[in-house]
């Protein structure tokens, strides 16, 4: 078994690593290189075996996903949904009502300084 085999091996035991990896804190080589220098049985691992991440969202949680927010993409799709949201509402929009006409021919006989 090659090294990345047991590297491989080893994260299928511990999947809390996973979390470090969504979150941010951590990359994949960054782990394969801890595994590198310190092997499986080192307490190194302890701070990532061990530790649950938190459930609860933070303030700080927010504020992270609101500063990875694209603006151009988030405009971009209001705009899109409030196109379809006017398509629809021209489409099932009342329109038995009927418009009055307010157009009243002018005489035939009369000129327009009369």
């Amino acid at each position: 078994m090659s090294q990345i085999d047991n590297f491989k091996a080893f994260v299928k035991k511990n999947p809390s690593f996973a979390n470090y990896i969504k979150d941010g804190s951590m990359t994949w080589q960054k782990f394969y290189e801890l595994y590198d220098m310190y092997g499986e049985d080192n307490e190194i691992w302890n701070d990532y075996q061990n530790n649950t991440k938190k459930s609860s969202t933070t303030l700080n949680d927010v504020i992270t996903l609101a500063k990875n927010i694209d603006v151009d993409k988030l405009q971009t799709g209001v705009e899109s949904l409030s196109k379809a949201v006017g398509l629809f509402s021209d489409l099932f929009a009342n329109k038995s009502t009927p418009k009055a006409d307010t157009y009243k021919p002018r005489a035939i006989y009369k000129r327009f300084e009369d």
